[in-house]
């Protein structure tokens, strides 16, 4: 069995890669692979963004990854650092910095680089959409 880091660095608005990437760990998962990790970077970070509203006729790719994460219990990390840069924050940085609302919703979670290679060290395969 392969142990699978997913790494997503494609913006939502790549819709067609970030469709294979959620279609690709619904296909490992029922070939029995493992994902152990989902993590978010650079322009992937925008995934994140639970205020995002997309329309009746689109994908809601937020909403995709939280129900997958739910399903299958797999973690969502999202790089800290990518991620406030672009002004996405969980509530405890959101009430660090006085803001009124935070944007990150769970089953996201906000980490640091270190983590996502601390699982890495675990996975056999790492993908990269």
């Amino acid at each position: 069995m392969q142990r699978i880091s997913v790494l997503i660095t494609s913006s939502p608005e790549s819709l067609t890669a970030c469709l294979d990437a959620v279609a690709f760990c619904r296909a490992a998962i029922n070939e029995g692979q493992s994902i152990d990790q989902i993590f978010f970077y650079q322009a992937g970070v925008y995934h994140a963004n639970g205020l995002m509203d997309a329309s009746a006729s689109e994908v809601d790719l937020t909403k995709a990854w939280q129900s997958l994460a739910t399903e299958h219990a797999i973690p969502l990390l999202v790089c800290v650092g990518a991620a406030s840069k672009r002004g996405i924050v969980d509530a405890e940085q959101a009430e660090q910095a006085g803001l009124a609302q935070h944007n990150l919703f769970e089953p996201f979670k906000q980490v640091g680089l270190g983590e996502f290679f601390t699982l890495l060290h675990n996975s056999t395969k790492l993908v990269q959409f």
